[in-house]
């Protein structure tokens, strides 16, 4: 199945809802678990937002002069360094740092490499061989992030082999935006346009404006940015201000190329911090078979989880490489979608409206600020997602709701 549709939030688990059962709940067993990771969507936008600011370059150009930026390639080991070097405001240090002891460079590769060498935060595959065209893994490109960022793991403040976990709780990645199995060059993207908006370690600025006061990048280019973070800042502000929030969701997908279809239905309680949904996955795999049971999803600072995963009448292997390689879960247990697909947030009265790759999400808030609904629909990669999530009050308390119409959206035939 296609790399498809993913996300996660540069700003950290993202603020919003749930309510007191969460402390009442009994962890499901470790065993039990399998952690849900969501491959990351074509990240053009942070691509063009790294390419405005000067901090990344594509193959070439298209016939319309529009860079080319091949983010469906792997991501090598010289060009992950390069990205080191500029999120590092080293560009200008690189062209006369002395030489590394590395014999298989190519020009464009070693003033990258021979600057970071030399400051030690490179080493190579051997004593004189650095191996750049090698794959990046995760590791070491969250690694370098976290370098750039004034975090040390000869230091201790991190461990190269868990670097993502450290990345995670930092904010620089997420459950959203990284494919862990399959570290491309949209994924190297991601990471860096969120390590942008992170203050390094021990400082009072994030590390866009670090580069703007060493004249790394343009204070212009820099402000267009911060005007773009500072909505999504405020969406973000007015979910985390909604909390606890309790609503029945409804969340479905259609595969139109493999004919898959999922859907889950349950009742979601968000503390902003975790977020805990109890309810019943429905599981078609085209024509093979269709799967009904009760799970339990639970989202907080490690990622997403889903439990149990697992029944002897089906191949629980594959449900689980849908929901891996789809980003449903992902967007049924945040309040906000994946920040790295809004466009321009749309503010209408107690409405936010925030358009995505191929669709929309929309929130929808009381005068006391309280958020009643939220909404999703895309098409992606001929797969459609569709997840809505509405809380009503009354003098009772809390009415959870479902759309009266959610069988509309997908249909389970048991088979066999």
């Amino acid at each position: 199945m296609k790399r498809l549709l993913a996300g996660m939030c540069t700003l950290g688990i993202l603020a919003g809802s749930a309510g007191a059962v969460v402390s009442e709940m009994t962890p499901p067993p470790a065993e039990e678990n399998t952690l849900v990771t969501t491959p990351a969507i074509d990240y053009t936008s942070s691509a063009d937002v790294l390419y405005q600011l000067g901090l990344f370059q594509g193959i070439g150009y298209d016939t319309q002069g529009k860079p080319v930026y091949d983010l469906g390639a792997r991501c090598t080991r010289a060009e992950a360094a390069v990205m080191l070097m500029r999120l590092l405001g080293l560009e200008e240090q690189a062209k006369t740092a002395p030489a590394a002891p590395f014999t298989d460079l190519k020009d464009w590769q070693k003033p990258a490499v021979n600057v970071l060498y030399q400051k030690g935060m490179i080493s190579g595959a051997s004593a004189n061989k650095f191996e750049p065209e090698a794959p990046c893994t995760i590791e070491m490109y969250t690694t370098f992030m976290l370098r750039a960022l004034g975090y040390s793991d000869k230091k201790g403040d991190f461990r190269y082999e868990s670097a993502p976990v450290f990345g995670m709780q930092i904010g620089l990645a997420d459950n959203f935006s990284c494919d862990i199995r399959d570290f491309r060059r949209d994924d190297a993207v991601q990471m860096s346009r969120m390590a942008l908006d992170l203050k390094p370690k021990g400082a009072k600025n994030t590390l866009l404006m670090q580069l703007v006061n060493e004249g790394a990048v343009a204070k212009e280019k820099a402000e267009i940015l911060y005007q773009e973070n500072q909505k999504i800042l405020e969406v973000l502000k007015k979910t985390d201000a909604a909390v606890p929030y309790a609503a029945d969701v409804f969340a479905s997908l259609i595969d139109h190329e493999t004919g898959n279809t999922m859907s889950l239905q349950g009742s979601l309680v968000d503390h902003g911090t975790k977020a805990v949904l109890h309810g019943t996955l429905f599981v078609a795999m085209g024509k093979s078979y269709s799967v009904s049971q009760k799970v339990t999803v639970v989202r907080d600072s490690g990622g997403i989880f889903i439990s149990p995963l697992g029944n002897r009448n089906y191949r629980d292997d594959q449900v689980a490489a849908l929901l891996r390689e789809t980003n449903l879960l992902s967007l049924v247990m945040s309040a906000v979608p994946a920040r790295s697909l809004m466009g321009d947030v749309q503010v209408s009265g107690n409405t936010v409206i925030m358009p995505m790759a191929a669709g929309a999400a929309k929130l929808k808030f009381e005068e006391t600020g309280a958020l009643i609904e939220r909404t999703l629909s895309m098409k992606l990669h001929n797969v459609s997602y569709n997840v809505s999530a509405k809380t009503t009050k009354s003098g009772t308390g809390i009415e959870l709701f479902i759309p009266s119409n959610y069988w509309n959206f997908i249909q389970i035939s048991h088979i066999g």
